[in-house]
């Protein structure tokens, strides 16, 4: 029995009781994503990318988006689509920020490369990834990343290396490290980028494929779990 991640196994085990869980990585191809720029906040901007669904709790990045300074001339964009999102953008209304958030809809594969290039940081505020596909894109893309500290999300994002985690839907501290990055020199977010990079060579495709090629053989020296 294989899942994506360590968190993932946990959850299986507590639940059925079976033992012996292999954590292998989804994997991802980081070649479309790396020739992303360098990141930047000469244009600080935010990045969600995802369902705009409740587990998703785009409603708290919002609202600690709205906390913010106006005056930093930071754009937060949300690209996806799903059941909440009439209820986020009045939510943006509500909050004050409607004309500083882009709600750029679903969008395909081929525009994904160049949303990731786009932002300043990548921002993940939900309680219920068991992975997160697009938090793995946007550290092939080199992108700092913000994230709930949830389920698996800690597996990608160490806070203080490559971003920065706190606590599910606590607002000021998601404003609070938001804002060291949106902030942040061109050192800071070269060192941020670059172990971004660093750790997601782990979930590489191809390590991904030999691992459960291995296991389908039943290599006995093959790696068990990425």
């Amino acid at each position: 029995v294989t899942t994506p991640t360590r968190k993932a196994a946990e959850i299986l085990n507590r639940a059925t009781g079976i033992a012996g869980i292999y954590a292998i990585s989804c994997g991802i191809d980081s070649r479309p994503f790396a020739s992303a720029k360098a990141v930047s906040n000469e244009q600080p901007r935010a990045l969600f990318l995802g369902r705009l669904d409740y587990e998703k709790h785009v409603h708290i990045l919002i609202e600690a988006f709205s906390k913010l300074d106006s005056s930093a001339d930071v754009i937060l964009e949300i690209v996806g689509d799903g059941s909440e999102r009439e209820s986020l953008e009045s939510w943006a209304d509500e909050c004050g920020v409607a004309d500083r958030v882009v709600f750029s809809g679903s969008i395909p594969d081929s525009e994904l490369s160049a949303a990731y290039a786009r932002a300043s940081v990548f921002v993940m505020p939900s309680i219920a990834e068991l992975q997160s596909i697009a938090t793995m894109e946007a550290m092939a893309s080199g992108r700092p990343v913000v994230a709930a500290d949830a389920m698996a999300l800690p597996h990608l994002v160490h806070d203080g290396d490559n971003g920065y985690l706190f606590p599910p839907d606590d607002v000021e501290v998601f404003a609070d490290r938001l804002l060291k990055i949106l902030t942040a020199d061109k050192k800071e977010l070269a060192r941020l980028s670059e172990n971004s990079l660093y750790l997601i060579q782990s979930h590489d495709i191809e390590r991904t494929l030999n691992i459960f090629e291995g296991l389908y053989r039943g290599d006995k020296d093959a790696e068990k779990t990425s």
